[in-house]
């Protein structure tokens, strides 16, 4: 190969090279590259074995048209649904250590089909709850229409990743796979669809998948833009806000929606997403003053747009306030002071840079959060807006509660060996049965 032949093929790969990360970094490119990072997250054991519990119980309402591959495992689902039905009154599953073991196995021997299975071709858990999971043989499950289920199990997918959002034993990724199966694009515009954009918008960036997040975020923002007198009651009580006006609820979270879009933006590399990130800022604090908001985030985004602005005195009011935030730990107290020493020595850019920083911010804001939407009283909202079937949605979601934190347990390394040895102590063979049923 000749010098004039390198040449060329050098200067085409560059080209190619340039135009491949061009490509990559638009809005749409960046957008897909989260989508399969997403994707690729919902693999995790805690994940799947959610999912294989949600399979088991929706699949044991569907008494025709299943595949012949669900027919196959047919048998072991409908063992693994009687066992979820076994509950404590206070919804936690009454089961032995043999049973979970047994449980894992018919797991292990059907996984592929776990992973590769939508649980959202079987009739909805709001169906089974309408027929007490099929208890009641006099009884028929609710039959839905194609646009009524996709309404029915998004409502479900969404309640599912706020309720379970907070909870250890489920974690933030159950929570994020339950947001993951919501289908916005299918919803019609309106208060739900906008909830749950949020919702997810939030569990996306905690993620770190800003691109997804930020088109939560947009949607929602276009959407109150365009209805200004939207009903927003279920958004009042969701963030306890029973005082305020419908056009100060308007403002507020469409503030909130802007706020996030513009932590999104921040995070991102690109010289405009930073520009577009302080135009959200602006637009936050905006709607925050127009109704009177002074807290953590209020205080934060006063603090990151002055430093911006050169304006340390006023940055300084805005960090001593935040210095009493109960959110704070008393390392990052120590931060704001040292923030605040070195904007009266007129250092700003190095408190920019080291010390208060967009990931210091991100993290007080992501604390705010999480703060409040612990405090969602889930079940009085719904049981006040006369949602059927609460108390037992709340007792299904306990169920997995204690079938994902017993699964866990019975299933570790570790775990698993105190279990066989507890069982080898009572010398009944039990031991010997749970080496089956693991080796199998």
């Amino acid at each position: 190969m000749n010098f004039k032949t390198i040449l060329l093929c050098s200067l085409l790969g560059m080209i190619s090279s340039c135009f491949n990360s061009s490509e990559k970094k638009t809005d749409q490119g960046l957008l897909e590259k989260d989508r399969k990072e997403l994707e690729d997250s919902m693999d995790s054991y805690k994940v799947l074995m959610y999912k294989f519990g949600k399979i088991a119980l929706r699949s044991s309402l569907q008494k025709e048209g299943l595949s012949e591959e669900h027919q196959e495992f047919q048998e072991k689902l409908a063992r693994v649904s009687g066992k979820l039905q076994q509950q404590n009154p206070d919804g936690s599953l009454n089961l032995s250590a043999m049973e979970y073991l047994s449980i894992f196995r018919d797991y292990r021997s059907m996984k592929t089909y776990v992973e590769k299975t939508d649980e959202d071709i079987f009739p909805t858990l709001s169906q089974g709850l309408s027929n007490d999971f099929g208890k009641d043989p006099t009884k028929k499950m609710t039959v839905l229409t194609p646009e009524e289920k996709i309404q029915a199990q998004n409502m479900e997918h969404a309640l599912l990743s706020g309720v379970v959002m907070l909870s250890r034993d489920f974690g933030k990724e159950v929570s994020l796979y339950e947001c993951s199966k919501t289908k916005p694009d299918l919803m019609k515009g309106g208060e739900i669809k906008a909830l749950m954009q949020y919702y997810r918008g939030f569990l996306f960036f905690d993620k770190g998948l800003h691109y997804l997040s930020e088109n939560e975020f947009s949607q929602n923002i276009q959407w109150l833009n365009e209805n200004p007198t939207a009903d927003l009651t279920y958004t009042r009580a969701v963030f306890d806000w029973p005082r305020i006006t419908d056009k100060d609820c308007h403002t507020i979270f469409l503030s909130m929606n802007h706020l996030f879009r513009g932590f999104d933006r921040l995070m991102m590399d690109r010289a405009i997403d930073e520009e577009r990130a302080l135009e959200d800022f602006e637009i936050f604090l905006k709607g925050a003053n127009e109704i009177g908001v002074s807290n953590e985030p209020t205080w934060g985004i006063e603090t990151y747009l002055y430093l911006k602005k050169e304006e340390p005195e006023k940055a300084i009011a805005s960090l001593n306030k935040l210095k009493t935030s109960d959110l704070l730990s008393s390392r990052e107290k120590k931060s704001i002071d040292q923030a605040i020493e070195y904007l009266q020595d007129r250092k700003s850019v190095k408190v920019l840079n080291s010390v208060y920083d967009k990931y210091f911010l991100s993290k007080l804001i992501t604390k705010y959060m999480f703060a409040v939407l612990n405090d969602v009283a889930w079940k009085k909202i719904l049981k006040e807006q006369n949602v059927p079937y609460t108390e037992e949605a709340f007792k299904t979601i306990d169920a997995f509660k204690s079938f994902v934190k017993n699964m866990e347990q019975y299933t570790s390394g570790e775990q698993l060996k105190e279990v066989g040895k507890g069982l080898k102590e009572t010398g009944s063979g039990l031991f010997e049965k749970a080496k089956e049923l693991i080796n199998e």
